[in-house]
């Protein structure tokens, strides 16, 4: 088995380089009449036409689009005036983990965990998140997933998982009860988890001592792979100067430090759906029902469910908020990751955050897209909407850059030039069932239909 898996994570280069998957034949597509935002930042692009060779964009041209001889069998498709965006990335997910009620699963077994996981990220591949970078996963279920998604075994996205995070003993307020202690330690905790393939090293760095940081880092960094860390302040400033790549959640961050992190290019994971207060989720709540994204009551009730397992104080909340405004206006690069699942939905609740707390649409955008590649060092390939790039695309109906919500509109999304069915299911119920079936701890329920009238305190803990 040690070989198999060793022979797995040398294929990650060329799996990387884009070669078709096993079983996909090599074809045109073209989108004609489409506007293109590409990533960039730059001034939409009207009226365009995307020819897609194989997995890659082969040209982006002014106008609609003529057939040549060379290519009479192209597969057209006419979007009369679609908005065209690279795809999504989710950059902070748990893919087995069931917030907001994970603990109770934890007799669960391993291959349940699996299954559901994989129908996660297959969720989220059919709500446009093209990538995902997974920070928290026990026994390597991500990577797994993300070498049978790079395989052609199944259609999903791109997976740069991490395995479990890399902790000293008492991590994450206490609750790792053996971790890596000592410099040697956490060097070969990290060479472990490359090993088996892990594409990010997730820390719990608050708790580690300088020298166990520094050398988490350096070992990663020898190793060819980006790290982040979970952090709250006064650590965060420290793991910015130590040289980690990202920072998640940032509780706390001080000016001192989104002007280091500005400096050095570190970037900013917020998870703000997870920081929310009763006034802000009612906030949310109340613009998308106004926007006729309240239909559905069982995912209202669920997502807000979810939103009050991680409420916050009100002061808590707001400190959150300017902090994240205040990272985007010292230029530090902002990402778009949910921690809350599942994949899809709360991806788009996180998109649509970043614009209720002040980001613009247009740096929302580049949150969700160029700059996840850019972070994981795929942007060569990733990211944006350019000739030569893979074709991982996301088709809206309506204009994002005048409503964010519009992310929701789904017309296409295609995962290296292969277009995702969205209407299919795997089986008969949808990933959200696993919310609405499952046995919730005592009480819980009762607490979250409570909560869905907003009406409740405070129950989370502020950090």
């Amino acid at each position: 088995m040690k070989t198999l898996r060793i022979r797995l994570v040398r294929a990650l280069p060329i799996l990387l380089a884009g070669l078709l998957p096993a079983g996909l034949a090599a074809q045109t597509i073209v989108l004609t009449n489409v506007n293109i935002i590409d990533g960039n930042g730059g001034p939409v692009q009207q009226g365009m036409t995307i020819v897609i060779e194989g997995q890659r964009i082969a040209s982006i041209t002014e106008g609609a689009y003529e057939a040549a001889d060379a290519d009479e069998q192209a597969d057209v498709h006419d979007l009369d005036g679609a908005w065209v965006l690279p795809g999504f990335w989710n950059m902070h997910v748990h893919l087995s983990v069931m917030f907001p009620h994970n603990h109770a699963l934890d007799d669960e077994l391993v291959p349940s965990k699996v299954v559901r996981a994989g129908l996660n990220a297959i969720d989220g591949l059919r709500h446009g998140f093209t990538s995902i970078r997974s920070v928290g996963e026990q026994d390597y279920i991500d990577v797994a997933w993300g070498l049978a998604f790079d395989q052609g075994f199944f259609l999903g996205p791109r997976v740069f998982g991490s395995g479990e995070p890399v902790s000293p003993t008492a991590g994450h307020r206490g609750s790792v009860a053996e971790g890596a202690d000592g410099v040697a330690a956490i060097r070969k905790e990290v060479r472990k988890r490359v090993q088996n393939g892990a594409r990010v090293i997730k820390l719990f760095s608050v708790e580690m001592l300088p020298d166990e940081l520094e050398a988490a880092v350096e070992t990663a960094d020898n190793l060819g792979v980006h790290v982040t860390s979970h952090v709250r302040e006064p650590g965060a400033y420290a793991a910015v100067a130590a040289g980690v790549d990202c920072l998640e959640h940032g509780y706390g961050l001080t000016d001192e430090t989104i002007e280091l992190m500005a400096e050095k290019g570190t970037f900013y994971d917020p998870t703000i759906i997870c920081n929310l207060s009763a006034e802000y989720i009612a906030e949310r709540e109340a613009r998308l029902a106004e926007l006729g994204y309240a239909e559905d009551e069982e995912i209202v009730r669920l997502r807000t469910m979810v939103a009050f397992a991680d409420e916050r104080s009100p002061e808590f909340a707001r400190e959150q908020r300017e902090i994240l405004t205040k990272a985007n206006k010292a230029g530090v690069k902002l990402l778009i990751g949910s921690d809350s699942m599942p994949v899809g939905e709360m991806g788009f609740l996180e998109m649509e955050q970043f614009v209720i707390s002040g980001v613009s649409e247009m740096d929302t955008i580049i949150a969700a897209t160029r700059n996840g590649a850019e972070m994981q060092g795929v942007l060569d390939d990733l990211g944006t909407v350019e000739e030569g790039k893979l074709a991982d695309l996301v088709v809206l109906g309506a204009n994002p850059l005048e409503n964010i919500s519009n992310i929701r509109e789904t017309v296409m999304v295609l995962k290296g030039g292969v277009i995702v069915d969205l209407d299919a299911q795997l089986g008969t119920s949808t990933y959200w069932d696993y919310y609405g079936s499952m046995e919730l701890p005592e009480g819980f329920l009762a607490e979250s239909e409570e909560a869905a009238g907003f009406q409740r305190g405070n129950t989370a803990t502020d950090q």
